[in-house]
């Protein structure tokens, strides 16, 4: 048997997954399917080291350990996650004018590509939030006091949020 399931970071070391055995002294082990690329299985230990370098949803590899008696397997479950987006920020504060188009603002982010972004409260009415890129843009079309507008940037790592202030005179 192996610690499992284990969730780990692209990019990031992991500690060495060694096996527990019982019974007679392993002669070899094996593994099937190969291992998220960057980590490494030792056939002489079992054990699963090194540094995943590609994400990869949550998935079973099959280790067995044989000797001359036969053989036992034991279904470990790793699961790669991209780092963790980071430092999201805007511009800001902004001051806008009603009826005015807007110059889009884009997000500058660190850390791992962001699957999705998202905002709370919604923008003011005529203003548009893009899930996908995190731009804002459009004409706003109601006068709205300075407000803060939670901004999140999600990816299978975590995520990170930025508040954005806009105006609307």
């Amino acid at each position: 048997s192996y610690t499992s399931p284990n969730v780990f970071t692209k990019d990031v070391v992991i500690a060495p997954l060694s096996p527990t055995v019982f019974g007679g002294e392993v002669v070899s082990y094996s593994i099937a399917p190969a291992l998220p690329f960057g980590l490494s299985f030792d056939t002489a230990s079992g054990v699963i080291s090194g540094t995943p370098s590609v994400i990869s949803g949550s998935s079973t590899y099959t280790v067995t350990a044989t000797n001359s008696g036969g053989s036992t397997s034991f279904g470990i479950v790793i699961t790669v996650n991209d780092s963790a987006p980071s430092s999201l920020s805007y511009t800001s504060p902004n001051v806008f004018t009603k009826n005015v188009a807007i110059t889009p603002l884009s997000p500058s982010v660190s850390g791992g590509a962001v699957v999705s972004y998202s905002i709370a409260p919604a923008l003011p009415v005529g203003l548009s939030f893009d899930t996908a890129s995190g731009v804002i843009s459009g004409t706003p079309s109601v006068i709205s006091g300075s407000s803060t507008y939670t901004v999140t940037a999600t990816n299978s790592g975590g995520s990170t949020s930025f508040g954005i202030v806009v105006t609307v005179n």
